[in-house]
Order: C-alpha cells, then structure tokens, then sequence
C-alpha cells in the first residue's frame, strides 16, 4: 500500500514538474518571437477580459492587419500599457474602448502606440504577477524552492522504486 501511495506521488510530482517545465520552454520561445504575457490590473474589458487575467501578446503583430474588433495593448501617454479593444479605424489611428466602459477612450491611439495584439488570455493566473516587485521576489523565490523540492523529493522516490 505504501509503495503504491509512494509511487502515485512521484508520478503526480513528476507530471507537475513537466508541465512546469514544458510551460516555461513555451512561454521562453514566445518571447523570442515577441510573444509576451501581459497581467490585466483593471476590469476595463469585462467580461471577455477579467481583472487579473494573463494575456499574451504578439509584440510583433503587423499592425497593417489590425481592425474594428481586435483587442490591442497600446501605451498610454504616461507611459502605462493599456489593453482595449478597437471599435473604429481612422487615418490617424484607432478609436478604442475598453468593453465595460460606457464611453470610448480620449483621443486616438496613434499607430505609433500600438503594441501588439492580444492572442489569447487564462484568467486570473495574472494575479500571480500584479505584486509589489519585493512581493514578486519573494513569489519567485518560493517558487523555486518548490521546484527545487519537487525535483529532490522526485528522485529519493525514483531511487525507491
């Protein structure tokens, strides 16, 4: 009975760390094809964007293609990246609104702040990363020390069995 609870946990622990592992590689080879995930701090764009989602974003989308209906990361003129969708194309620019706003955005968004394109979104996995950056540390720090158990307690049981 042991033997098989022992061996059920090395099995999960494993999956857990490949998964793990696998989403890592994943999202380290987006980001070389300027594919970068994006923490979603407001609830502007409810309910197809929740607060505290993760969205990834193509920091490369050829902008030429963006149209009425695409949700776009944009930089605001203080410098803060804005995530709303199109609702109009000018000469300009765009015309965005966030989808629970009642009012479109001030002004136009010049093509010059647009982004990237949103290609999808998990919510609320962004909460992980909406911290203070010694928050962030010690998240991370935590992190690690998981994975590092996961990998040392995977192979005592890998030694058992």
């Amino acid at each position: 009975m042991r033997q098989r609870f022992e061996k059920m946990l090395y099995l999960s622990g494993s999956i857990l760390f490949q998964i793990l592992l696998i989403g890592l590689v994943i999202n380290l080879a987006g980001c070389v094809a300027g594919i970068k995930p994006v923490a979603v701090k407001s609830g502007s764009m409810e309910p197809a964007v929740k607060t505290g989602s993760i969205c990834w974003v193509n920091f490369k989308a050829d902008k030429s293609k963006l149209g009425t209906g695409d949700i776009v990361a944009f930089e605001r003129g203080d410098g803060q990246l804005v995530l709303h969708r199109i609702v109009r194309c000018t000469k300009k620019g765009f015309i965005t609104k966030g989808d629970a706003n009642e009012t479109q955005d001030i002004g136009v968004v010049r093509w010059d702040q647009i982004k990237g394109k949103q290609l999808f979104g998990l919510p609320y996995i962004g909460f992980l990363f909406l911290r203070t950056e010694k928050q962030m540390a010690v998240s991370l720090l935590i992190g690690s020390l998981i994975l590092f158990s996961l990998f040392v307690i995977q192979n005592q049981f890998k030694r058992r069995i």
